[in-house]
């Protein structure tokens, strides 16, 4: 099934298509070892439009382009072009705003892709350092992104995971280290998919009763589901379940498609910092109510979706998967609004989560409000994180003095310091705190040092 493969990039192939659709005959991006300067790749974009959509103008965008901790702040940051990219550069999303070669200084955000008359295809060459990027394109937008009808189109050759098409608005592409040119520290190659694919686990999507959703049907709702390798082939064996949440805006396939979280998985399972561990990547769009019914109250609305999850879909993942149902063994975590979902899973579901896993939450209680006084916060296992130049970091920093006012002082924290708020930050977070914390048994107070 082909939402069991991950993207297998380079040496290994590229893309693989939709289920029920034939394979893409047309050029497909690609990356290329150059073995030359900046960075030893390169990542060949190439986007032929179906048969209703007749371009004039594509730009490629979608990633940031680069900087370095000299120059970069939460306001401002040098915007290095990526052949001029150096080993002490990375990219934030944030420094996408310029103007696209080419354009005669029209603002678009990106790179203006040459038509290729003999193929119909439109194309576009970049170097690119190690890591995960995503992408689309986008027609037609002399106005730049914002612009009336300007939406994103996903790569044809390399289509994003997604239960539906249409859940997501960017394909991914992931490009391996060249040690002849770049740093130690920015090798990303542990989010690649682990080689050979026999030890890879699975994702599926699937539907949940939910009375009131209204997506994709009426009374039912999406959730993927990652499974690990080994399971099913151990009888009567149970496994622990880990919740991942995706942010606004977001869907049931962000963790898998942007994230690559089944690669992380995959490898820290295969290496043994992991127990096998189930994961539900649920989705808190269109389940009959809107944040907008609550005004600016985000965590009454995070409530109505916590009762959704608890009184639904846990039960659904429980019947259907051999899982254990006790706290120890559920974690949840959640990034940017999912942040603040999981925020509510930790004040009010507290005896429902052994783990949680706070990832650039939109600001929570202040300190000394009374829900740091439930005593249970001392046996659960809490992790926060942000990207370093994440406009969220505050909001994590006042979670963490509210946690140590109120005597809570088994917290543990990954702030990735080259990360914006963007997917660069929570792979990092969830590598982090799936090798060093989760189910680790490392929960209870602890004395603070002063």
């Amino acid at each position: 099934m082909w939402l069991q493969l991950a993207l297998l990039l380079a040496q290994f192939g590229f893309a693989l298509g939709h289920p029920g659709v034939s394979s893409y005959s047309h050029q497909k991006t690609e990356v290329i070892h150059t073995g030359k300067r900046p960075t030893g790749y390169e990542v060949s974009f190439k986007f032929h439009p179906n048969a209703t959509t007749h371009p004039t103008f594509v730009v490629l965008g979608g990633f940031g382009l680069y900087t370095n901790t000299r120059t970069a702040s939460l306001s401002k940051m040098e915007q290095i072009l990526p052949w001029d990219w150096t080993p002490e550069d990375f990219s934030l999303r944030t420094s996408v705003q310029l103007p696209a070669p080419g354009t005669n200084g029209k603002y678009t955000k990106g790179f203006n892709m040459t038509y290729d008359h003999s193929t119909g295809d439109w194309t576009y060459t970049l170097p690119f350092p190690s890591g995960t990027f995503n992408y689309a394109y986008y027609v037609d937008c002399w106005q730049g992104w914002a612009s009336p009808n300007c939406t994103p189109i996903t790569d044809p050759s390399n289509p994003p995971i997604e239960r539906a098409k249409g859940d997501q608005l960017l394909s991914t592409v992931q490009v391996p280290w060249d040690g002849q040119f770049q740093s130690p520290s920015m090798n990303y190659d542990k989010y690649f998919p682990l080689q050979p694919a026999s030890k890879r686990g699975s994702i599926s999507f699937h539907v949940y009763r939910s009375p009131g959703s209204i997506y994709p049907s009426k009374d039912e709702h999406p959730v993927g589901i990652y499974l690990p390798r080994e399971y099913g082939t151990v009888q009567g064996k149970k496994y622990p379940v880990l919740w991942l949440s995706h942010g606004g805006g977001g869907t049931d396939s962000d963790w898998f498609s942007q994230g690559r979280a089944q690669n992380i998985l995959d490898r820290l399972i295969d290496e043994g910092h992991l127990e096998p561990t189930v994961v539900v990547t649920p989705n808190f769009y269109d389940l009959g109510f809107t944040q907008q019914q609550f005004g600016t109250d985000t965590y009454a609305f995070m409530d109505k979706v916590r009762e959704n999850y608890l009184n639904y879909l846990l039960p659904w993942v429980e019947s259907h998967y051999s899982v254990y149902t006790d706290r120890t063994h559920r974690a949840f975590g959640g990034l940017s609004l999912g942040g603040a979902l999981t925020l509510t899973m930790l004040f009010n579901a507290t005896d429902t989560w052994g783990s949680v896993c706070v990832m650039s939450n939109v600001q929570g209680p202040a300190a000394g409000d009374p829900q740091y006084n439930n005593p249970m916060l001392n046996q659960t296992d809490i992790w926060t994180g942000a990207g370093f130049y994440d406009f969220t970091f505050q909001y994590v920093r006042d979670f963490q003095e509210a946690l140590t006012a109120a005597g809570v002082l088994g917290y543990q924290s990954e702030f990735y310091p080259y990360g914006d708020h963007d997917w660069h930050t929570w792979p990092d977070i969830l590598w982090v705190w799936l090798k060093y914390g989760l189910w680790k048994d490392k929960v209870g107070p602890i004395k603070g040092i002063y």
